[in-house]
C-alpha cells in the first residue's frame, strides 16, 4: 500500500510553493473552500487569490490520513498548521486528488478553522 508521499509533497507545495505552480497542480475544474472572506473559489479565482496573497513560510501536517477511493483518486485529510512570520493558522483540511495523463492533480480542497 502506498504512503502517498508524492501527494503530501504536492499538498505542502500548495501551501508554501510559488503561486505560479498552482495552475499545473490543479484540475481544470478544481474547487477550493476556505473560511470567509474567500469562501468557495473556482480555478481562475484560486489562481488570482494565490497570486495576491502572502505565501506560508512553512506548514506542518498532523493526524494525516490518506484513502484511495478507486483507480486514480485519493483523499487526504489532516490538521494543517501554517506559519507566516509570527502568525499561525490551524485548520482541519481535506483534499481530493485525481490522476490523469499529467500525473496527480488536486480537484477539491476544503479548510475548516480549528
Amino acid at each position: 500500500m502506498s504512503d502517498f508521499s508524492d501527494l503530501w509533497d504536492i499538498e505542502k507545495q500548495l501551501w508554501t510553493g510559488p503561486a505560479e505552480d498552482y495552475a499545473s497542480l490543479m484540475t481544470e475544474d478544481c474547487i477550493m473552500l476556505f473560511p470567509l472572506p474567500a469562501g468557495i473559489l473556482k480555478r481562475d479565482e484560486i489562481i488570482r487569490t494565490v497570486q495576491t496573497a502572502p505565501r506560508w513560510d512553512d506548514v506542518e501536517f498532523d493526524r494525516q490520513s490518506a484513502r484511495q477511493t478507486g483507480d486514480g483518486m485519493v483523499i487526504l485529510a489532516y490538521v494543517g498548521r501554517g506559519l507566516q512570520g509570527s502568525n499561525g493558522y490551524e485548520a482541519f483540511c481535506s483534499s481530493t486528488y485525481v490522476k490523469d495523463d499529467d500525473g496527480w492533480r488536486i480537484a477539491l480542497h476544503q479548510q475548516t478553522p480549528a
